[in-house]
């Protein structure tokens, strides 16, 4: 059974995580990076996987809007520092056409979830503590302040924080920061607090202090706990995590119990999953390391992404590096590989991970391998070929891979000159030349065409390299191409034999 359909009917076996909310949620701090899209992707599949099995269920994702700004992108280093440790939603942005950081990096990355086919309920933090469906949780936490703080030690063996803390934070009414000001004191109506100047290293407070309501969006919780206030508020029964948060004593446990102990709401279903690397690395958003979530489909077409993050399922970390040379060619033939089983209805787990990465209609993938058609986007000609054989979309993504990816020995160009490799021709080579310009206009069929100018060499006495050889020098200038006769086929027929009578001559 594929990972995502026995996840699903775990659910529903038990019978305990009724009504099915699926919910996943980020904080953009920046340009989230491909290891990102593998959350939304996975309860994506997850709650389409319920929806399969015949049941109700509702998707939701949360932008974390809320939370402080604690880095900055390399690039706008030295001009945005002022904006760290404000709100996200407050915090500006370095791209004039969004109001916030949180609106830049927020609306970037629910672009690129949708693109793969995810399309939950997008719901904003700030919003909803604005709303104040935060303030019922927020007076449970500052009520059980001590009994949070002994969750803490229980799951992680952290030691206990000083006398009078408070699980929360108030944005500062003078400097409007939200990650430098401290909760010392709750009276059942106000918090005092102070907006320290070195409460963290990462901004810089002003000395402020204030007493203010908690409640309608003053402030926020602090994340382990704002974490499963966000499953009591929402009504949330499914969400899973990275393994780093998901490892035992880490935040995910803590936030289970805190669910369950001090908002007394039902833990939704633990779903720990595993990472996908990029390049053999976890990628860090804020840092700006890696390939940009947004790049993905610049790279793969939709189908074939969201693939990359289906067939592996959640227990078995992952590795994608499309700067290798095999990475993006391999993942095609995979999929046309899942294809395959899906419409002939073979291999249960592959045509069912195809099925869920599809993206709208279910298309059978073309029949032409990547590897082939990198080859034809370099050929002249092709264009009524690639059409022919329905890989128009794959041929832009090929392009890319030749552009960016490639290795040299993959790539190649028909030269308008006679190339100086020509020069090293042998006797036989320009022999093997001579009688196939005579002939070359005639053969339609490359097949027909590889195979007469096969046997032509093996007759000159010259080893099939020798043979392809001698092509490959006089039309791209190496020693080695892509499939000769298709090669051939794709030029024109007056080109190449004036070319070959050229390079005899």
């Amino acid at each position: 059974m594929f990972w995502a359909d026995k996840i699903a009917k775990e659910i529903i076996d038990s019978g305990k995580f009724k009504p099915y909310w699926v919910d996943d949620m980020k904080t953009p701090s920046g340009f989230a990076h491909v290891g990102s899209l593998m959350g939304p992707v996975i309860h994506s599949i997850i709650y389409q996987s319920l929806l399969n099995a015949k049941q109700e269920a509702t998707f939701t994702f949360i932008i974390n809007d809320f939370d402080p700004a604690d880095d900055l992108l390399p690039e706008i280093r030295g001009t945005h520092e002022s904006e760290l440790g404000k709100p996200l939603k407050l915090a500006k942005s370095p791209d004039p056409k969004f109001q916030s950081m949180a609106d830049l990096f927020g609306n970037d990355f629910i672009d690129s979830i949708k693109s793969l086919g995810v399309n939950p309920k997008i719901l904003s933090s700030w919003e909803l503590y604005h709303q104040g469906k935060f303030d019922e949780v927020i007076r449970i936490a500052l009520d059980n302040a001590e009994k949070i703080q002994d969750i803490y030690q229980r799951i992680s063996g952290s030691q206990k924080k000083k006398s009078g803390w408070l699980p929360f934070q108030v944005v500062c009414e003078n400097c409007g920061k939200l990650g430098t000001t401290k909760v010392y004191e709750w009276d059942s109506e106000k918090v005092s607090y102070k907006c320290e100047p070195d409460l963290v290293k990462w901004a810089v407070g002003c000395g402020h202090t204030g007493k203010i309501s908690p409640f309608g969006g003053t402030g926020k919780l602090p994340w382990k706990v704002d974490w499963p206030a966000h499953w009591k508020v929402i009504g949330v029964t499914i969400e899973g995590a990275g393994k780093d948060h998901a490892s035992a004593g880490g935040s995910y446990d803590i936030a289970m119990a805190i669910c369950k102990e001090v908002f007394n709401y039902e833990p939704p279903f633990k779903l720990p999953y595993e990472f996908i690397l990029i390049g053999g690395k976890k990628m860090s958003s804020s840092k700006g390391l890696g390939l940009k979530a947004h790049d993905l489909v610049d790279i793969l077409p939709p189908s074939v992404a969201r693939f990359l993050y289906a067939k592996n399922g959640i227990k078995s970390q992952s590795n994608f590096d499309p700067e290798d040379k095999n990475a993006i060619p391999s993942l095609f033939d995979e999929y046309q590989k899942a294809g395959k089983a899906y419409f002939s209805k073979t291999n249960d787990d592959l045509a069912r991970a195809f099925e869920l990465s599809q993206i709208g209609e279910i298309k059978r993938p073309p029949n032409i391998r990547f590897s082939v058609l990198t080859s034809w986007v370099q050929m002249p000609n092709m264009t009524d070929e690639i059409k022919k054989e329905g890989l128009t979309e794959w041929a832009k993504y090929a392009r890319v891979w030749i552009e960016r990816f490639a290795p040299e020995d993959q790539k190649f160009e028909i030269q308008k000159e006679l190339p100086e490799e020509a020069k090293s021709l042998s006797d036989k080579q320009k022999e093997l030349l001579k009688k196939t310009s005579e002939f070359v206009s005639e053969i339609q069929d490359p097949a027909e065409l590889q195979t007469k100018i096969y046997e032509l060499g093996k007759e000159l006495g010259l080893s099939s390299g020798e043979t392809f050889e001698a092509f490959y020098k006089v039309l791209i200038g190496k020693n080695h191409g892509p499939r000769l006769a298709w090669l051939i086929s794709s030029l024109d027929s007056s080109f190449v034999k004036t070319r070959f009578e050229e390079a005899t001559s």
